[in-house]
């Protein structure tokens, strides 16, 4: 194929290439490191020697992607990944299988209370966490396959669910540094407050020190 700037400009794929960077999830991609991957156990390749498909941080990033843009299941994530730019731009070689992107939303389960510290650190480190901090509640879908998962009602959107609450602290552009799953949406203030002492605790690792954010409002914070 032709490179020539004629060429290019009509290429549908380029515009779409670029709507896709612009998401904030590859804004992300550009400051965090997904390397630490490779220290957990669970990720090493079989004792037999075969190694894995594609590289967790890779798949990691596909999972970002895709929650981003409300895609969930592994069916519905693999199909996602099938789109060049999309497997591209997580840094693939080539698009990940059914089983790699179930094998490894399997293996993550183990591990994804150390994984969200190790980004949350991250983004702590370099920066990227403003001087406001917001806590709320949102609705996490499960698959109806999912034994401990329950039927809730969304009251924003004004409809039934199946899956899960969580009530999450975030800061920066909506980087979320503390969260903890509930049966439902509406979180208790216990644990709203138990929540934000998390947040806490990432501020002072950080340096910086927080007035705690009551539910659904905001708190600040100093650097």
């Amino acid at each position: 194929m032709s490179t020539s700037a004629s060429t290019l400009q009509e290429e549908g794929s380029i515009d779409e290439f670029f709507n896709v960077v612009a998401t904030e999830t590859l804004a992300l991609f550009e400051h965090l490191e997904f390397d630490f991957f490779s220290e957990f156990d669970v990720f090493a390749p079989a004792r037999r020697g075969r190694t894995r498909d594609h590289h967790p941080p890779e798949l990691f990033r596909a999972f970002l992607h895709c929650y981003y843009k409300d895609i969930y299941g592994i069916r519905p994530v693999t199909r996602e990944l099938q789109n060049t730019v999309v497997w591209l731009s997580c840094g693939f070689d080539r698009p990940p299988s059914r089983d790699a992107v179930d094998r490894f939303l399997t293996d993550l389960e183990h591990v994804v209370d150390e994984v969200f510290d190790h980004l949350v650190e991250q983004a702590a480190a370099r920066g990227l966490l403003d001087m406001t901090y917001r806590i709320d509640s949102t609705d996490v879908r499960a698959m109806p396959s999912d034994p401990d998962a329950s039927k809730n009602y969304d009251p924003t959107a004004e409809e039934y669910y199946y899956g899960y609450g969580c009530t999450i602290v975030s800061t920066g552009a909506k980087i979320p540094i503390a969260a903890e799953f509930t049966e439902s949406k509406q979180a208790a203030e216990e644990t709203a407050m138990r929540v934000t002492r998390d947040a806490l605790a990432v501020a002072r690792r950080s340096g910086c020190s927080v007035t705690a954010p009551t539910t659904r409002s905001t708190g600040t914070t100093s650097c």
